[in-house]
């Protein structure tokens, strides 16, 4: 055990003396035991060098003006910071007296005046081997205790780490499968919705069957418009495309319009439609979707109660918030600063100061599984790739929290880039020419206002 105490690798040892020429011996002879050597003139500067900086020994002169050697070997072991650091005082003659005050003082060893380079080299291992052993013995009475506490963490950081990749792996695989549907069954509608265009505006129909009609045109162009949503985020896009943001948001709060009205949520929106972004589709809507999603459950899901003391553990913690209150989350878009800003706010819990840079790390989460906490990472991540960035307040300007997408300004206006067509139009190129007639579409499309009319026409005379 002493010879693996002994083996110290570059050990940091502090000399202390007011005597320019016995510093600079002293200096030398740690130097000639491969040391890190730092130097201090007087008592208090090597009190405040050791407030910032951590050493293995502290050799000290004990004649100093102001403050002695004892005072500083005093102060050394009064602070539980610095309390192992053994202390080798220097004397030019020692007393019995003074021997036994620096051992009350916490002293480990005496040196005399002036320093013999092999003494020194003799007491200062002997001080390092038992820091040595001290610092052993400490780490394995600690052991125990601390491992238990470290294998938990470890433990749920891992239990944690594979709930969010298998969560995460299923959402991925899910949503594969989900896009691939989605595709699948747009076909067949908008196939359906331009036979119905075509059978409406055939002259033979009676009345009350054109109106069945009409009603089925509704249905599948409502199921056709909340497919395209849904292409939107879960196919990638291929290429960048000319985007109004007001759209891209309004088509997301669409999708989530059964949640909103599930919790109960109000949303307020100020989209600016006017606003113009060239980028890709598919990730921003993934990004925009991800933070709403993270509001939706802020205003949803209450956070763990957290018992102060152990009396209190049979007590049910009272809530602060009002029982009463309206989650609501308000959604802007604008152009100011130079950016393009997607605006996200909720008036829900809030998030506490010490989190707000760990929100953004993957599988980070407050929440209950199976939230897995990606969606933030994800969604910042998104952001960066096209450009921008993500800034979240909380509290924020008449909120709980804020999120706002800032996007770069790519648009000129005098020069805009052709708008990819839209999906129904792709669709539509697959269907055979002789069943798309755009003439006949016209006059079905005057058809259906047509038959609205009538309709409309006794309540006006009633």
């Amino acid at each position: 055990m002493v010879a693996k105490a002994t083996s110290i690798i570059r050990p940091r040892i502090l000399a202390v003396d007011d005597t320019p020429d016995a510093l600079r011996q002293l200096r030398d002879c740690l130097k000639g035991l491969n040391a890190e050597c730092f130097t201090c003139g007087s008592g208090h500067s090597a009190i405040e060098f050791l407030s910032k900086e951590m050493v293995d020994l502290a050799i000290v002169d004990v004649s100093m003006p102001g403050m002695d050697g004892f005072e500083v070997c005093r102060a050394i072991k009064y602070d539980p910071r610095t309390a192992d650091i053994p202390v080798i005082l220097v004397t030019g003659d020692i007393k019995t007296e003074d021997t036994n005050h620096g051992i009350e003082m916490g002293a480990f060893d005496y040196l005399t005046k002036p320093v013999d380079p092999r003494e020194c080299a003799v007491r200062v291992h002997a001080a390092l081997a038992v820091k040595t052993l001290k610092d052993e013995l400490k780490i394995q009475l600690m052991a125990p205790e601390e491992q238990r506490r470290v294998q938990i963490e470890l433990t749920q950081k891992m239990t944690d780490f594979q709930h969010g990749m298998t969560t995460a792996h299923w959402q991925k695989r899910f949503g594969q499968l989900s896009a691939s549907f989605v595709e699948d069954i747009h076909h067949p509608i908008a196939h359906a919705l331009a036979s119905l265009r075509i059978l409406m505006v055939d002259e033979r129909l009676k009345d009350d069957v054109r109106r069945r009609l009409l009603l089925l045109h509704r249905e599948f162009q409502r199921v056709n418009d909340h497919l395209r949503r849904l292409i939107n985020i879960s196919a990638y896009s291929r290429t960048p495309q000319l985007l109004h943001p007001a759209e891209l948001v309004a088509d997301v709060t669409r999708l989530l319009e059964p949640e909103f009205a599930y919790h109960g949520i109000v949303l307020d929106q100020q989209l600016n439609p006017a606003i113009q972004w060239w980028g890709m589709r598919s990730e921003i809507s993934r990004a925009v979707l991800y933070l709403l999603h993270n509001a939706i459950e802020a205003l949803t899901e209450r956070g763990p109660v957290i018992k102060r003391r152990l009396e209190d553990e049979s007590e049910e913690e009272q809530s602060t918030e009002d029982p009463n209150k309206v989650g609501s989350i308000m959604l802007l878009v604008e152009q100011t600063g130079g950016n393009i800003v997607i605006q996200i706010r909720d008036n829900g819990p809030g998030i506490p100061s010490e989190l707000h840079e760990k929100i953004w790390d993957p599988y980070f989460t407050t929440k209950t599984p199976p939230h897995t906490g990606a969606g933030l990472h994800l969604a910042r991540a998104i952001v960066q790739a096209a450009g921008g960035d993500i800034v979240m307040k909380s509290p924020g300007p008449a909120c709980s929290t804020q999120f706002s997408i800032l996007l770069p300004i790519n648009v000129v206006e005098e020069d805009l880039p052709v708008e990819e067509a839209p999906i129904e139009e792709a669709l539509a190129e697959e269907i055979p020419a002789e069943e798309v007639v755009h003439s006949l579409s016209e006059d079905a499309d005057a058809a259906m206002a047509a038959e609205q009319a009538p309709e409309e026409k006794p309540a006006s005379q009633a």
